[in-house]
C-alpha cells in the first residue's frame, strides 16, 4: 500500500503482481497450473482494499506519471482503452479476479476459502453494511466512492458465491437494500442480486418473498425488489430463476407466494413499482392457475378471480402496450457483461470520476411516459389540432360564399374561428403562469445563473433558495445534474417548481449578451478592484446574477460581459465563502430591495 501515493508506480506493480499470483502462460491470458491465485492468499485484505482504491489526480505539470502508459507496456494484463485513470489499480485486479477460474472448474478449494470469500464478507461487512438506514451519501464523497466500488468489485465476485456462503451472502445484500442509496449505487447492488439468484434461485427466492410481503418498504426498496423480480421473472434471466418451480419436486407454494408478494403493489402509488407488478403478476398466473379455460368462473374453482385478473392484463390495450414496451427493457439488462472487468470499467463516469450508468427506474420512466402520451393522443384539446383542422377545411372565407348564403356562411366562418379564439385564450392563460411561482405569487425578474458551478450539492441548493424566493429562473450546465440524488436531496423538490435551463460554459457569453438585448442588467458576484460592497448596489428589476466557480471565480472573459461586480463584506479569517452561501445571500439582498421598494 506504501506507492499508492504514487499513482506510476503503484499501477505498474500491480499489474507485474497480479501477472505473478495468476501464473499466466506466455500469452498472459491462460494459467498455467492448478495453484493459480495461490500467492494472493496472504493479501487478501490487502486487495479488499486495493479494489476501493481511487488514484490522485495528476497535477498538469506531472510528467512521466501517466498511469496508462504504465499500464499497457511490458506485455502484461491490458485494461480497456476508456478506463478511468483513476480506476487503473483496482482495473488490474479486476482482472486478476475474472481470468481466475471457477470455484467447479479448477480453482483451488484454499483459493475460494482463504482469498475469495475473505475478500466478499470484507466488503460487504466494512464498506456495504456500515450505513445508517435514512442518511444519504454525498456524491464525491469517500464513502460513496468506497461503497460505488465495492458494490462494482462484488459485481464481478458473483461466480465466487458458492452454496456454503449463499445464504449469509443473500442475508446481507438485503439488508443493504434497506439504505438510502444513489440510483447509480443501487444500480450495482441490483446486478450483484440479480446474478446470485441466478446462481442460487431458492436461496434468493425466499428472501426476496419475504421482503416484497413486507409493509414497511421505503419506495427506493420496492423500486429495487421490482427491478429485481423483473429480470428474474419476466426478463432474460427466468429460466435461471423459474426453473426452481419445474419438475416434481418444484416448490409451487413458493411461486404461490411471489404472486401473493406481487399483487398489493398493483394499487402502488408509485407509477414505476405498480407497472412492474403488472407484468410480474400477469407472468406468474398462468403458473399456477389455468387460463386456458374460457369460462371464467367454473364450478367448484377457487382462483376464479385470478383468471378474471389474468384475462384484463392480458386483453387490455393500454396494459398489453405497457407490458410491451418494459418488457423489452428487462430483455436489453446485460447483467453477465456488468460483472465483467470491461463491464465495470467500461461505464460512463460522472463529475466526480465515479459510475454513471443508467438506471433502469429512467427507462421506465420514458416507457410510462409514452404509454401515457399513446393512451392520450386522442385527448388532445381541439385548440391544439387548429393548425389540422384549417388545414382540412380551409381558412378562408369568400365574399362570393358569404353572399350565396348569408348566414350559412357566417355559422361555417364562426365555427372556423372559435377554436384559434381558444388558442389565444390558452396562450395568454399559459403567459400568465409563466409569471407565477407554485404558490401563485408573482415571479421576479431575477435570473441565477449557475453555468460556471460543476458541484451538483451547489447548485441544487441554489435551486432552493431561488425557488424561495421566486426568481424567474435559474441557469445550470447541464440539466441532467437535476436528476441526480444528491440534487434531490439538497434540493427538497425545488428543482419540480422552479424553470431550469441549461447553458454551458461554452455557450455563456453569447447568452449574456442576448440577456444585455433583452434588458437585463448582468451582476457578478465577485471580487476585483472594481467591485462595490454588494448593500451598496441598487439592484435593477431585471437581474442576472452571474457567479463564479467553485475556486477561481468568474473567468476575466465573462467579466467582460459583467455590467457591475459586487462583493460581500466579511469580517473573519477567511476571505471566501461557498458559492452557494455567496449566491444565497445575493438573492437575498435582491429580494429585500424589491420588497423596500413596493412599500
Amino acid at each position: 500500500m506504501a506507492g499508492t501515493q504514487r499513482n506510476h508506480i503503484s499501477t505498474c506493480v500491480v499489474s507485474w503482481i497480479a501477472v505473478g499470483w495468476l501464473g499466466l502462460d506466455s500469452t498472459f491470458t491462460t494459467c498455467q497450473n492448478t495453484s493459480c491465485g495461490i500467492g494472493a492468499i496472504p493479501y487478501a485484505k490487502v486487495i479488499a482494499n486495493l479494489l476501493l482504491h481511487k488514484e490522485a489526480k495528476l497535477d498538469e505539470s506531472s510528467v512521466h506519471q501517466d498511469p496508462m502508459s504504465a499500464a499497457t507496456s511490458g506485455g502484461k494484463i491490458i485494461l480497456p482503452s476508456d478506463t478511468n485513470p483513476l480506476s487503473i489499480v483496482r482495473g488490474f485486479l479486476l482482472f486478476f479476479i475474472a481470468k481466475l477460474p471457477d470455484a467447479t472448474n479448477g480453482l483451488d478449494p484454499k483459493v475460494l476459502s482463504k482469498l475469495l470469500h475473505p475478500i466478499i464478507f470484507s466488503l460487504l461487512d466494512d464498506i456495504c453494511l456500515t450505513q445508517t438506514k435514512g442518511s444519504m451519501l454525498t456524491t464525491g464523497s469517500l464513502a460513496y466512492c468506497q461503497k460505488m466500488r465495492a458494490w462494482q468489485s462484488l459485481c464481478v465476485l458473483s461466480r465466487f458465491v458458492t452454496d456454503d456462503v449463499a445464504e449469509s451472502v443473500c442475508c446481507k445484500i438485503f439488508s443493504c437494500l434497506d439504505q438510502t442509496l444513489h440510483g447509480q449505487i443501487r444500480y450495482f447492488v441490483e446486478i450483484f442480486t440479480i446474478q446470485c439468484s441466478r446462481l442460487h434461485p431458492e436461496i434468493f427466492g425466499k428472501m426476496f418473498v419475504q421482503e416484497i410481503k413486507r409493509t414497511d418498504l421505503t419506495l427506493q426498496h420496492v423500486s429495487s425488489l421490482m427491478i429485481i423480480g423483473g429480470n428474474l421473472i419476466v426478463g432474460r434471466y427466468q429460466v435461471d430463476f423459474l426453473r426452481q418451480f419445474e419438475g416434481e419436486h418444484a416448490n409451487s407454494a413458493r411461486l404461490h407466494e411471489v404472486l401473493a408478494g406481487a399483487l398489493p403493489w398493483l394499487s402502488s402509488t408509485q407509477g414505476f413499482s405498480r407497472a412492474i407488478a403488472q407484468i410480474i403478476v400477469h407472468k406468474v398466473i398462468p403458473l399456477v392457475v389455468d387460463v386456458t379455460s374460457k369460462d371464467i368462473k367454473e364450478e367448484g374453482e377457487n382462483d376464479w378471480f385470478l383468471k378474471s385478473m389474468y384475462v384484463f392484463l392480458d386483453e387490455n390495450p393500454e396494459m398489453k402496450r405497457l407490458r410491451d414496451k418494459q418488457s423489452k427493457v428487462f430483455e436489453t439488462y446485460d447483467v453477465d457483461t456488468m460483472c465483467t472487468p470491461e463491464g465495470i470499467l467500461s461505464t460512463p463516469v460522472d463529475e466526480g470520476d465515479e459510475a454513471n450508468p443508467l438506471h433502469v427506474v429512467e427507462s421506465m420512466k420514458r416507457c410510462l411516459e409514452q404509454v401515457y402520451e399513446e393512451a392520450h393522443e386522442k385527448d388532445t384539446p381541439q385548440w391544439k389540432n387548429v393548425k389540422e383542422m384549417l388545414e382540412a377545411e380551409g381558412s378562408e372565407v369568400s365574399a362570393s360564399e358569404l353572399d350565396e348564403n348569408k348566414e350559412a356562411s357566417l355559422v361555417n366562418f364562426q365555427r372556423k374561428i372559435i377554436p384559434l379564439d381558444s388558442l389565444n385564450l390558452a396562450m395568454e392563460e399559459t403567459r400568465q403562469q409563466s409569471l407565477r411561482n407554485a404558490t401563485g405569487r408573482k415571479k421576479q425578474d431575477l435570473i441565477v445563473c449557475a453555468s460556471l458551478i460543476d458541484k451538483v450539492p451547489n447548485v441544487a441548493g441554489l435551486a432552493r433558495t431561488a425557488e424561495i424566493f421566486a426568481a424567474d429562473r435559474l441557469i445550470v450546465p447541464d440539466k441532467k445534474q437535476t436528476k441526480m440524488d444528491n440534487f434531490k436531496s439538497i434540493s427538497v423538490s425545488a428543482g419540480e417548481w422552479i424553470q431550469i435551463d441549461e447553458c454551458n460554459e461554452k455557450n455563456l457569453l453569447s447568452w449574456l449578451r442576448g440577456q444585455k438585448e433583452n434588458g437585463y442588467t448582468i451582476v457578478g458576484v465577485e471580487q476585483t478592484s472594481s467591485s462595490i460592497s454588494i448593500e451598496k448596489l441598487s439592484f435593477p428589476e431585471r437581474t442576472v446574477l452571474l457567479l463564479g466557480k467553485e475556486k477561481e471565480g468568474i473567468p476575466v472573459e465573462f467579466l467582460q460581459a459583467v455590467d457591475v461586480c459586487v462583493e460581500i463584506p466579511q469580517l473573519g479569517i477567511i476571505r471566501s465563502l461557498n458559492v452557494h452561501v455567496s449566491g444565497s445571500v445575493a438573492i437575498w439582498e435582491y429580494t429585500k430591495q424589491m420588497l423596500t421598494a413596493k412599500q
